[in-house]
């Protein structure tokens, strides 16, 4: 097979879904083909979607990882069509992710009109009703802290998260290690280090912040 960071996207998704190729190739195809995409389809669902997404209860990020997660789990089904120019083939790819991003959604927005259906609802109390929703502080000091990330960093933990949603492992594989080491111009032992250094300093942004917060 071709040199996977130089394999096309028919190829990537090929030796995802092909029951012959080895776990390890089959992760690091993963990887290549989410970080060639994965700005792209952030971009484009933050850019078009954001009110249904506001709506569906769901941000720009979980549902890129769910996009991909899915992408990854139905690769059997893209199509190149035998085409050969690259660019025509990127198109075609994205295209494909957006309508497997959009799947997702329609299903997001269709849970959110089942829930607001429910008789459920009518039993809940109207105390407080006028009240505006009290938002996750956690979940909004995490984004906060991603922010306060090096792209790098950034990088790092977005390939691992999306590792760890697909193969549920808890070790990041030295073939995923080794894309993000070429990508970056250094080893894979320092990956591991800049994830280790990132989660530290996610974690530690996030239990500061909140330990000022609650202090009287």
């Amino acid at each position: 097979m071709t040199d996977l960071p130089e394999a096309s996207d028919a190829e990537l998704l090929g030796a995802v879904c092909s029951s012959s190729v080895d776990p390890a190739v089959k992760s690091h195809a993963q990887a290549v083909f989410y970080a060639r995409h994965v700005r792209y389809l952030y971009g484009a669902l933050q850019k078009q979607q954001s009110k249904l997404l506001s709506l569906a209860g769901i941000s720009a990020e979980d549902l890129v990882q769910e996009t991909f997660h899915r992408a990854f789990e139905r690769a059997h089904t893209f199509q190149a069509a035998d085409i050969d120019d690259p660019e025509h083939l990127r198109r075609r790819t994205r295209a494909w992710l957006g309508r497997v991003a959009q799947h997702l959604l329609a299903d997001h927005l269709e849970r959110f009109r089942e829930v607001s259906a429910s008789p459920y609802l009518e039993r809940l109390s109207c105390e407080a009703i006028d009240e505006a929703p009290q938002p996750s502080r956690a979940l909004d000091l995490v984004t906060e802290g991603l922010d306060a990330l090096t792209e790098r960093e950034q990088d790092v933990l977005r390939v691992t998260a999306l590792y760890h949603r697909a193969g549920d492992a808890q070790r990041l594989p030295n073939a995923v290690s080794a894309e993000l080491a070429a990508r970056w111009n250094t080893t894979n032992e320092n990956i591991r280090a800049i994830r280790s250094r990132a989660i530290k300093k996610l974690t530690d942004f996030v239990t500061e912040r909140l330990g000022q917060e609650n202090t009287p």
